[in-house]
């Protein structure tokens, strides 16, 4: 990460990681994980945008869990067809250096074709639970 607000990236990424490999293991998918962290509307960590994330957020559960959420409405957002091709190209490109969230969003627009301004705001920088993902 090159700043403490991109922190998400580091700590979200992580988060998923374990999500990926508890669903690649049968151990539970990472729908339902974000599901389960989804359902407690009166969670903390909906107050606090991931994206505004300082030092002492080291071990905050919005870094982490909304962090991996975010990932997860990505994921929804433009499939597994662009999804995993954007995480395998983000992490070959960035290996050993430094980024940013706005180069993440950047990259990911770019390989899906959308404009994702809306679901990072909804998740990273709003100081409030985003709506529900829509479909299944």
């Amino acid at each position: 990460m090159t700043r403490w607000r991109d922190l998400w990236l580091n700590e979200g990424f992580a988060t998923y990681a374990e999500w990926l490999w508890a669903e690649h293991t049968g151990q539970g998918t990472a729908d339902s994980a974000f599901k389960r962290l989804y359902a407690n509307a009166a969670d903390p960590m909906w107050a606090y945008p991931p994206g505004a994330a300082r030092a002492d957020d080291l071990f905050g559960a919005a870094v982490y869990n909304r962090g991996a959420m975010t990932l997860h409405a990505l994921r929804r957002e433009i499939g597994d067809d662009k999804f995993f091709p954007l995480i395998r190209a983000w992490t070959d490109a960035h290996r050993y250096g430094n980024v940013t969230t706005q180069e993440f969003i950047a990259l990911a627009e770019r390989i899906s074709g959308k404009n994702l301004k809306g679901l990072f705001d909804a998740w990273l920088f709003q100081p409030r639970r985003p709506a529900p993902l829509a479909g299944p």
